[in-house]
């Protein structure tokens, strides 16, 4: 069997192999958070043969959801539901996390209801005007994040992965593209950490030593002005310091500000485009695993034969994260594993996923009709 099929274990990780599904918001949840039979099956095909799961973001706020049909673990009544797709899930023999979020001012509009916040007013929708946040938010925020923790803990799940990427609300706060706050939530990188680092520690407070946290992060991101790779170290080595047990490197691959109605709006994408080589960010990866030395994941087109092997053979990266790939063909995990790689049904890279959960729709593909299946 490929090094892919080594097992990855730690004292508080055990995983099969090292294929990572990594967190896909698919719009399949209900319009209050619940899990629904279409994410059951989407996550049941896809769990089979891969070591670690990390659930779609789940809103550890009502107002913090990326789509009408974001998971949420935003109150107890939401704790059986999730129960029931964290039963599906392992009965695969598969280790599973569940991604804590919260999207911030890239929230879906809400009426009557508080919503948008954001570290400086920085806006990404013409729908959603940015609510600077007090300290107050600022706190019910980091108290949301262990709440909701503790209630992953109650579902059931293995662990827990923090969202710090992809211009979410924490991810704002970590990035000076976005956080232009003078108080101690801003600053130099360190300063821009202090969030990231507060809802760390209350989760840990909350969950004990031995539970497993993963927190993912961009390395860097592509838009002038942006946050770059040594900021984004200083940040890993600060979640580090805080008992992080896993870094989920990702990026933002390219964005920029665009005009919509009249306003300026910032946008950005973590997707590789079309042009860019499999295992593009792979070295991003490896250079916090050098740097830091904590378990790293890496992602970027890594259904790729030869980029997968190359992550793991030569660049020693612990896991890689198959995504729109296993949206695609959900085989093809098994297909990796057993080094059968021309019978993977290739990805077009046309984004329909994307574009589809974009416009508040289930997420969809154009390869594999058949979603959730």
């Amino acid at each position: 069997m490929t090094a892919l099929g080594n097992q990855f274990v730690t004292e508080k990780i055990s995983l099969k192999n090292r294929i990572v599904l990594p967190p896909l918001t698919t719009n399949y949840g209900s319009s209050e958070g619940l899990i629904t039979a279409k994410t059951i099956q989407f996550y049941r095909e896809r769990s089979k043969d891969i070591g670690l799961v990390i659930v779609e973001a789940t809103a550890v706020q009502r107002n913090g959801r990326i789509v009408p049909g974001s998971l949420g673990l935003w109150n107890d009544s939401q704790v059986l539901s999730m129960a029931e797709l964290v039963k599906s899930i392992k009965e695969q023999g598969t280790f599973t996390v569940v991604q804590l979020n919260h999207a911030g001012s890239r929230c879906i509009p809400l009426e009557n209801e508080i919503h948008g916040f954001s570290p400086s007013g920085i806006p990404f929708r013409a729908d959603v005007k940015p609510v600077i946040m007090n300290a107050t938010d600022i706190e019910q925020l980091v108290n949301d994040f262990g709440r909701a923790a503790v209630r992953a803990l109650e579902a059931g799940f293995d662990g827990v992965e923090i969202h710090g990427a992809h211009f979410y609300l924490l991810s704002q706060f970590l990035s000076p593209l976005t956080n232009k706050r003078r108080d101690r939530y801003g600053g130099d990188a360190q300063g821009r950490a202090t969030l990231a680092l507060e809802v760390v520690r209350t989760v840990r407070d909350k969950l004990g030593q031995n539970y497993p946290i993963f927190f993912r992060l961009n390395a860097v991101e592509n838009i002038e002005g942006g946050q770059n790779l040594e900021d984004a170290l200083v940040i890993g080595k600060v979640l580090a310091d805080a008992s992080v047990d896993v870094l989920d490197v990702s990026i933002i691959a390219h964005g920029g500000w665009k005009e919509i109605d009249d306003q300026k709006l910032l946008v950005g994408s973590s997707a590789l485009a079309k042009d860019q080589p499999s295992g593009a960010n792979v070295d991003l990866a490896a250079t916090f695993k050098k740097k830091i030395g904590l378990p790293v994941i890496a992602v970027g087109k890594l259904g790729d034969e030869a980029a997968a092997l190359e992550a793991v053979n030569d660049k020693n990266i612990d896991m890689i994260a198959v995504g729109r790939q296993m949206i695609c063909d959900p085989k093809t995990a098994r297909k990796m594993l057993d080094e059968n790689y021309v019978d993977i049904i290739p990805c077009d890279e046309c984004l329909k996923c994307f574009a589809t959960i974009g416009r508040g729709d289930p997420m969809a593909c154009k390869v594999n009709q058949n979603l959730p299946f």
